[in-house]
């Protein structure tokens, strides 16, 4: 109890008037969590993720979870997710999608209940695989400082013990907890290096998880010091105009060194990656004009200026069309699609041409949307649309912008300007065609 309430003191965690909201899964490290806080008589809740994904040992998880609350006469708060259906329409792994999906609800259960902080149950071991999955993955400073023990609203007081100390206090006290069994598989990364590495590297160092703790307060002043160091030099390089853009001269830049660090950590924050700035670093001497993007910003190099702008995004309108000719427009292009007999042009200089008889009407003008799949023209198989604009170099950000022509038994007929889908092209037989031009201005 002394080394809990002085890690959460020397870290300023929180006050003992301050309601805590605590996660609490069932297993051996949130349920110790529940523990110390009731012996401490902090105030707190308990909030507990069903994800569906162990079937019944889900509801006796939850159950456990909900005895747990009454035994110490808090509230508690519980939902169920569908994380596979989100992992899927998201393509995001199952992990991820149970961490995006339980910390979206534990903040809103904690705004709505008036909570001050969220608490979760990290111990120093969990810190120590972190840094070893964001060096695999590849990362800069933060990703080796591990666990942090607050971060906005997130608190971890169980980063005062190792995975070792937790089960060595959760026997000492005979405290019942709910095992997953998902836990002792190989499949996972994180369980990879907790059951196969890390037990290697004890052996060459034996208090790996000190170590480690020593390292990540290094790592965070480190990077505490760039921060500030970057938000000078951003001050000074980054002239911010009347109308919302911000002008960065390109020599000022080119005098930094690194430049590839210094560039990442000027527009990361904006949502530039290092692939997109390596790109740009790689074409500024290239002319003015060129353009990258984040998914909300814009840099645009102009002369002697690197313009960092925010996108405004018009609203995608659809069109339903019923009866040709019809012209629409979408994001500052015009269309116009119309039909005519196959003996009558030459089908050359059009945006896109597709056999009439093989649509089914009305057409739809609509966005891309996540799961869209075609078979464009000469290919075989079907290909996701997102996959098709990749291959384009289509910019993330610019996806919704894309039109998607679908005919009335929502097939996909077309991706505007780009292709149609093979089974609606025009061959020997084809006698009546739809065309889709895009309409030049003089």
């Amino acid at each position: 109890m002394d080394k809990f309430l002085h890690f959460i003191a020397e870290n300023n965690l929180f006050t003992k008037e301050q309601p805590i909201l605590l996660a609490v899964s069932g297993g051996k490290d949130s349920v110790l969590m529940a523990h110390l806080f009731a012996e401490a008589g902090f105030k707190f809740g308990i909030a507990h993720c069903n994800f569906g994904l162990r079937e019944k040992a889900s509801d006796l998880d939850e159950d456990f979870v909900k005895t747990l609350a009454v035994q110490f006469k808090v509230d508690f708060y519980s939902t169920a997710f569908p994380t596979e259906q989100y992992s899927n329409e998201n393509h995001v792994s199952i992990q991820m999608a149970a961490r995006d999906l339980r910390y979206k609800w534990l903040e809103e259960i904690r705004s709505q209940h008036n909570y001050s902080f969220i608490a979760v149950a990290h111990h120093q071991t969990d810190s120590v695989e972190t840094v070893f999955l964001n060096l695999l993955r590849g990362t800069g400073i933060a990703g080796l400082s591990g666990i942090l023990p607050k971060r906005d609203k997130l608190i971890r007081p169980l980063l005062a013990f190792t995975g070792k100390e937790v089960e060595k206090i959760v026997a000492q006290k005979k405290l019942a907890f709910r095992e997953d069994a998902s836990n002792a598989s190989t499949k996972y990364k994180r369980n990879r290096i907790r059951l196969e590495v890390l037990p290697i590297m004890r052996k060459i160092n034996p208090e790996i998880e000190k170590t480690f703790l020593a390292n990540s307060k290094r790592f965070q002043a480190i990077a505490s010091f760039l921060a500030q160091a970057v938000e000078e030099l951003r001050s000074e390089l980054f002239m911010v105009e009347s109308n919302g853009e911000t002008r960065i001269l390109i020599s000022h830049l080119k005098e930094l060194n690194p430049i590839s660090l210094w560039m990442y950590e000027f527009f990361s924050p904006y949502g530039f990656t290092e692939a997109v700035l390596s790109d740009l670093l790689r074409d500024w001497n290239n002319g003015s004009g060129r353009q990258f993007y984040s998914s909300t910003h814009q840099l645009l190099v102009d002369r002697e200026y690197l313009i960092l702008k925010p996108l405004v995004r018009e609203s995608f309108v659809s069109h339903s069309i019923k009866e040709f000719p019809y012209e629409f427009t979408c994001f500052h292009k015009k269309y116009k699609v119309y039909s005519a007999d196959r003996g009558d042009l030459s089908l050359t200089g059009f945006t896109q041409v597709v056999d009439f008889d093989t649509i089914k009407l009305p057409l739809l003008i609509r966005s891309w949307q996540q799961g869209d799949r075609f078979q464009p023209l000469g290919m075989k198989g079907q290909k996701k649309v997102s996959d098709f604009l990749i291959s384009l170099k289509i910019p993330v950000t610019l996806k919704q912008e894309v039109p998607v022509v679908e005919d009335g038994s929502q097939a996909i007929v077309a991706i505007l300007p780009w292709r149609i889908d093979d089974k609606f092209k025009v061959t020997a037989k084809t006698k009546k065609v739809i065309i889709f031009d895009e309409i030049k201005d003089e």
